[in-house]
C-alpha cells in the first residue's frame, strides 16, 4: 500500500460518496457510532471547478466475531430422503466455516452423504448442509461452526426420525441467534455529530511515499541463479509435471492447540488407503516423537494410533512425509534424515553443503525453521539459506539415498519473505504470512531458470502461519 500525502490550496465543493451511491455535502464526514452495516468504500471528491476534480477513497472495516441466525433447527426425515440445514452468518475478518457431527465433535467432510455449499456476500455468507439417502445412523445432532481471529460461534441442529404414529409440534417461525448481536442502527441525525475544527495540516514536505510490501525488486535484485559450488550432483531428472499455480484456495480449519508451532502432515504418495486417511504431527516441545493418527477425526481428538521414537531429534516444523517415510532437519545439525515408517528407524542420512544450523540467520520472517522440506510431483525438495549471504539454496534429492541431484543458488532474500513452497518445481514466495490478505508474487521456474508473471491473492485469516506445503495428491 502507497502511502502519499497531495495539497492544494483553493475554493473547493467536498462531497463524500458512499459505495451504495448515497451522498453527503461536506469536506468532514463524522460517524460517531461505527457499526458493521457502514463497512465499505467511501469516496471523498473535491471539486473547483476545474478539471479534473480530486478524490479520494477511504475503506472502513469492522472487526466483529462470528454471529449465527439460524431459522429452523429440528427437521424430521425418513429413510432414503434427504435433509438441508441452513446457518446464516455474519463474520469480519471472514471466518472459516465447517459442519461438525456430534455427539464426539466429527468433522464433516463433503461426498455423497454430506454435500456442502457456502454463498458470499460481503461480510455475510450462508451455509448450506444436503444430507442425503438418509439412514438410521444419520440421526442425531449437527453443529455449524464459524471461527475468525475474534471468536468462534456454533450453532445446532438436530435430525429426528419421522414416524406417523407421532404428532409433532408446530413448525417455530422464530430465528435462534448464536454470538453476540450487533449494536443497535442509529438514524443518520445521531451518527452525524456537529461538525469538528480540522487540526492544522502538516508540512507535506515531511512525507515520503512508503511501500509496507517489499518489492520485487528489493527481493530479487539483478537476479541470479547458478549451481551451488562444492556439490556433486548425481543428476536432475526430467520433468514428470509442468504446471504454473493459478489461485490459492481458503484454509481448512482442523484442530486447536496451544501450541506455538507444530506441523500436521499427510503422505501425497500413500501406498494404500489406510495410509491415505492417516495424519502426522510434531510438537515443538517434543522433538525425539512422530505422533501418528488415524485419521482427521482421531488428530481432532488428539488420539494418537502410534507414537515413533525417532534416533535424532528434529528442527522446527517445515518437515514433510512422503512415500512411507518422514524427512526432516536434525536438531542443531546440517544433516537431513530419512525415518522409514514400516520399519521404524533411520534409512538413510546425508549432509547438506553450507547450511546454516543455529543462530539468527533462519529462513523466512517467520524465524522458526533452517531447511524447508517440499514434496511436489516431481520429487523431495529442500529449500536452506547459508550463513554468508542472504541467498536461497535449493537442491532437488533423491528420496532413497537424500543424494543431491541438482541444487541451485538463487539470488533472492529469504530473510523478506513469509514462506516458500515449490509446486511442479517452480518455487513460490509468500510476501508475508502475518498479514489477513498478503500477495504470492515470486515464482521461480526452476528446471528454466527464469522467473513467471504471477500475482496471486493468499488469505490468511488468523495471521499467524508458521509453514506453508503442498499436496500434489488433492492439489492442496
Amino acid at each position: 500500500m502507497h502511502v502519499c500525502v497531495c495539497v492544494c490550496v483553493c475554493v473547493c465543493l467536498f462531497r463524500f460518496l458512499y459505495s451504495t451511491a448515497t451522498s453527503m455535502a461536506g469536506h468532514t464526514l463524522n460517524i460517531t457510532k461505527i457499526n458493521r452495516v457502514h463497512m465499505g468504500a467511501y469516496h471523498c471528491l473535491a471539486d473547483n471547478g476545474i478539471s479534473p476534480p480530486a478524490n479520494q477513497t477511504f475503506n472502513i472495516e469492522v472487526h466483529f466475531p462470528p454471529l449465527i441466525r439460524v431459522r429452523n433447527q429440528m427437521a424430521y426425515a425418513v429413510n432414503g430422503s434427504t435433509v438441508t440445514f441452513v446457518c446464516e452468518i455474519e463474520a469480519f475478518p471472514e471466518a472459516l466455516k465447517y459442519w461438525e457431527r456430534f455427539p464426539g465433535g466429527r468433522l464433516l467432510e463433503p461426498g455423497d452423504k454430506f454435500q456442502m455449499e457456502t454463498h458470499y456476500d460481503g461480510y455475510k455468507s450462508v451455509m448450506r448442509l444436503n444430507i442425503t439417502n438418509i439412514r438410521p445412523s444419520d440421526f442425531g445432532e449437527y453443529h455449524c461452526v464459524a471461527k475468525n481471529e475474534l471468536g468462534m460461534t456454533e450453532a445446532e441442529f438436530h435430525l429426528m426420525e419421522h414416524s406417523p404414529f407421532i404428532i409433532r409440534p408446530p413448525g417455530s417461525t422464530d430465528i435462534n441467534v448464536y454470538g453476540t448481536k450487533p449494536p443497535e442502527k442509529e438514524s443518520y441525525e445521531d451518527i452525524c455529530g456537529p461538525p469538528t475544527t480540522c487540526p492544522e495540516c502538516p508540512d507535506p514536505r515531511d512525507f515520503k511515499c512508503k511501500d509496507t510490501i517489499v518489492s520485487l525488486y528489493d527481493l530479487v535484485g539483478n537476479l541470479e541463479i547458478k549451481p551451488i559450488g562444492n556439490v556433486s550432483f548425481t543428476g536432475l531428472p526430467n520433468r514428470t509435471t509442468d504446471c504454473v499455480l493459478y489461485a490459492v484456495g481458503k484454509p481448512v480449519y482442523h484442530k486447536y492447540t496451544e501450541q506455538l508451532y507444530g506441523a500436521w502432515l499427510k503422505d501425497p504418495a500413500a501406498r494404500n488407503d489406510a495410509m491415505e486417511k492417516k495424519v502426522w504431527a510434531t510438537r515443538e516441545n517434543d522433538t525425539h516423537r512422530l505422533f501418528e493418527f488415524a485419521n482427521k477425526t482421531t488428530y481432532r481428538n488428539n488420539v494418537a494410533t502410534k507414537t515413533y521414537r525417532l534416533e535424532r531429534p528434529f528442527r522446527g516444523n517445515a518437515h514433510v512425509v512422503y512415500n512411507g517415510s518422514f524427512y526432516y532437519n536434525e536438531r542443531n545439525s546440517p544433516r537431513i534424515i530419512k525415518y522409514d515408517l514400516n520399519v521404524e528407524r533411520q534409512t538413510a542420512m546425508n549432509e547438506l553443503e553450507g547450511v546454516t544450523t543455529n543462530g539468527s540467520n533462519y529462513l523466512y520472517t517467520t524465524e522458526i525453521n533452517y531447511m524447508d522440506f517440499n514434496v511436489d510431483d516431481n520429487g523431495l525438495w529442500v529449500i536452506y539459506g547459508t550463513p554468508d549471504s542472504n541467498n536461497t539454496m535449493v537442491v532437488k534429492l533423491n528420496e532413497n539415498n537424500l543424494t543431491v541431484q541438482y541444487g541451485w543458488n538463487i539470488s533472492v532474500n529469504h530473510h523478506k519473505v513469509g514462506e516458500m513452497f515449490i509446486v511442479c518445481g517452480v518455487l513460490y514466495a509468500i510476501d508475508s504470512v502475518t498479514e489477513r490478505n498478503t500477495k504470492i508474487r515470486l515464482a521461480l521456474d526452476l528446471y528454466h531458470s527464469k522467473l513467471l508473471d504471477v500475482s496471486l491473492a493468499f488469505t490468511n485469516p488468523f495471521r499467524k502461519t508458521t509453514t506453508v506445503g503442498y499436496n500434489f495428491k488433492n492439489k492442496g
